[in-house]
């Protein structure tokens, strides 16, 4: 291990802070633009420009080491990203997520628009906005603090956790992760976040966020975002369609506990990190050192970067935490790759006390592209212990030094470690290279393991840059991985889900409205889909009014674009027996939006299935908010506005499918942006006919069905989202 001065100022300002930087690399300081107090958000253009974003509420960019000033007068940004399509940044202001837009090309923002501000805002001061990130697709996620202060914290009752909670759910969605489009279209993702200050997406579009120690957050964490899981803090739940502030309060920290997703990798508090920062992934190919695609971040708190890893064991991300490099002048919060591999951060030392010691700083670290540092590279879970990877032939064999340890879930203010254990270490190998040790030792769920390595040497007698590795244990490895599920050739960018994943969280159970609160006016304009409009003969109307179904699909004959359709469905009874264990032979029909975007129509009473197959369900893809489903022989309701996708001339997707539904009165998909076609990736076309389907099972048939046609989607949403007085609430 190298110890140095970092730089001269910690010696003139007395405070002494000693750097470990592994061999191969440096840091540099950059020099701040004139009046920047604190940096919060750092990003890179691919020009090589640098853009920084500051808690005063300016935008500067760096090009040729001459910093100018891009934006101002924004509220406490707390992150920037450039979306080079746009050629505009996006940053999130304490209110609002904004785009950038210098429309003359002068080099300063002209543009200041508001992209979604459709999360709540008290003006309580901790009500922080992180973010955003960007997909694949262009969207962009951030993640909303709670408050600190408020009139709704959550208590367990119980005696370790006695006190209750410090974080208070004041504003609509605070304690989520959320998704904007492009236009701005706001979609909560997953609750249960106190303080998630570092959002990053990884290279294949899935979400990790870190969260900070503090009441019903055991210690430091890094979470693998899954849409509508939840992550642990109680207090966000009053958003979700399924919980009121009562139905939290009347719960405990056990039923909590049930609902929760344990954190991917444990980050562990004063050795690892106290406020972790947002994750970037090494995508230089090499240019960063033998690290690539792992993950890199910083603690504002310890001054230094770490790395993490992942790997899926039973279906879910687990992984490990290491060191990387200490004694950077500030607290790295935001991180951003530039086009030569150099690694960038902003740094900040308000609120919390950066041991850096400098209220804030920019600073890179690089890599000499030849020095290999002696370090613990990787670690990955045995079905009886461990793996363990060197980034160098080691020497004598050192056996490790293994303990685990456990924490508590409850209200109070962190966790100690509990139930610690030093455990046996046996059936130690060493591989041929001299680089990877297996060994085995008692394992546990649900507990982080430290495998140290004291006085471990490589073959030229240098010792290991940091030498403990942390792997957090939420499952053991089974006899058979279960298989993931199927893949269409689209992504479900954000998500983090397969098609039909059998792990996906089903949706909440809701009553539904009763039937007469589910009617609806028929518009003056409506075309009503009657006996004429069909083209198969085998569906025929019965003298009542229902359309049970025939043989074979029955698409319109007419062609439909944007449009709201309103129609009636209702399941044959079956007995229990007969389709037990059949969950997709019930009912199974389904509304083909233009012939080709699937809203699911499946009896969901009673009947689980996966769930994006579920009731509701956009096909493969968006399970329904809620489960409104009413028991077979009854008559349910679908309101569905959809705008249709939009292709360019050469018939490459310009924008996506959006849909917002009801099903029985209740909200079952908000403005829900749709991935592909049923089968597959979208395909350039043009208006369609609306299509039901035929498929195994039960019978079911439908009635009233009408559809108004050459709708404006955006002018026509905020009231169709309204129709009915339990959408919202």
């Amino acid at each position: 291990m190298k110890t140095i001065f970092i730089s001269l100022f910690f010696l003139i300002s007395c405070s002494i802070a000693f750097a470990q930087i592994p061999a191969g690399y440096k840091v540099e300081t950059v020099p701040l633009p004139r009046g920047a107090v604190s940096v919060l958000g750092i990003c890179h253009k691919p020009d090589g420009t640098v853009t920084i974003a500051t808690w005063e509420g300016e935008v500067w960019e760096r090009k040729g080491g001459i910093w100018t000033k891009f934006a101002e007068d924004l509220m406490e940004p707390n992150g920037i990203l450039y979306d080079p399509k746009e050629d505009a940044y996006y940053v999130g202001q304490k209110p609002e997520l904004t785009r950038l837009v210098d429309s003359n090309k002068d080099g300063i923002c002209d543009r200041y628009e508001t992209v979604t501000d459709q999360f709540g805002i008290s003006g309580e001061y901790h009500e922080y906005h992180f973010g955003p990130v960007m997909d694949s697709l262009g969207r962009k996620y951030a993640s909303l603090n709670l408050g600190a202060r408020g009139e709704f914290t959550v208590p367990d009752g119980k005696p370790l956790g006695k006190g209750g909670g410090n974080m208070s759910y004041n504003a609509a969605w605070r304690g989520w992760v959320y998704r904007s489009d492009r236009k701005g279209h706001f979609q909560p993702l997953a609750s249960g976040f106190r303080s998630p200050c570092g959002i990053g997406i990884s290279p294949e579009d899935e979400i990790f966020i870190t969260d900070n120690q503090g009441d019903w957050v055991a210690d430091c964490t890094l979470y693998h975002v899954r849409e509508g899981n939840f992550y642990g803090h109680p207090a966000s739940l009053p958003a979700r369609a399924d919980y009121t502030k009562e139905k939290v309060l009347s719960q405990t920290a056990s039923d909590f506990e049930k609902l929760r997703t344990p954190p991917a990798v444990w980050l562990v508090r004063e050795v690892i990190a106290n406020s972790p920062g947002s994750p970037v992934w090494d995508t230089t190919q090499g240019k960063f050192g033998p690290f690539a695609g792992q993950m890199f971040l910083g603690d504002q708190r310890q001054s230094n970067y770490f790395r993490c890893g992942v790997e899926k064991v039973n279906g879910e991300y687990q992984g490990w935490c290491v060191d990387f490099l200490r004694g950077l002048e500030s607290g790295p919060v935001k991180m951003s790759f530039d086009q030569q591999g150099r690694l960038w951060s902003a740094q900040v030392g308000r609120g919390w006390f950066s041991k850096g010691g400098k209220r804030t700083a920019i600073q890179y670290a690089q890599w000499d592209g030849k020095t290999i540092p002696f370090a613990l590279h990787s670690t990955s879970l045995t079905k009886s212990g461990f793996s363990v990877n060197f980034t160098q032939r080691i020497g004598k064999k050192m056996t490790p030094v293994v303990k685990s340890w456990s924490y508590h879930y409850y209200s109070t203010y962190g966790s100690p470690p509990v139930e610690e254990k030093n455990l046996e270490v046996t059936n130690y190998k060493l591989s041929k290279d001299r680089k990877t040790v297996t060994f085995d030792v008692p394992l546990e769920t649900n507990r982080v393991y430290a495998i140290q390595f004291p006085g471990q040497l490589n073959t030229e007698a240098t010792p290991l840059d940091f030498n403990t590795i942390y792997y957090t244990v939420n499952h053991l490895r089974p006899p058979k991985e279960p298989k993931p599920g199927r893949n269409v050739g689209w992504s479900l960018a954000g998500s983090s889900w397969s098609r039909n994943d059998k792990a996906r969280p089903l949706p909440p159970v809701v009553a539904p409205l009763p039937q007469s609160q589910c009617k609806v006016e028929k518009p003056a304009n409506a075309l009503v889909l009657d006996a004429d409009q069909w083209t198969n003969p085998k569906w025929k109307f019965d003298k009542e009014g229902a359309m049970p179904r025939g043989q074979g699909n029955n698409p319109t004959k007419q062609k439909f674009g944007d449009a709201r359709i309103h129609l009636e469905f209702r399941f044959d009874p079956a007995t229990e027996s007969e389709y037990e264990g059949k969950s997709q032979l019930y009912g199974n029909s389904g509304i083909f939006l233009m012939s080709a975007y699937e809203l699911q129509v499946l009896n969901s009473f009673q009947n689980d299935t996966f769930a994006d197959g579920s009731c509701g369900a956009v096909y493969g893809q968006h399970p329904p908010l809620v489960n409104a489903s009413r028991a077979p022989d009854n008559w349910q309701s679908y309101d569905i506005l959809y705008k249709a996708p939009i292709f360019q001339e050469d018939g490459s997707l310009n924008e996506p499918m959006r849909l917002t539904a009801h099903h029985n009165g209740h909200l079952i998909h908000n403005d829900a942006w749709i991935y592909g076609e049923v089968g597959g990736p979208y395909k350039a076309h043009g208006k369609r006919p609306l299509m039901i389907q035929d498929h195994k099972g039960t019978g079911v048939s439908f009635r009233n069905l009408w559809i108004v046609q050459d709708l404006e989607y955006e002018k026509e949403l905020y009231s169709f989202r309204r129709l009915f007085s339990s959408s919202l609430d």
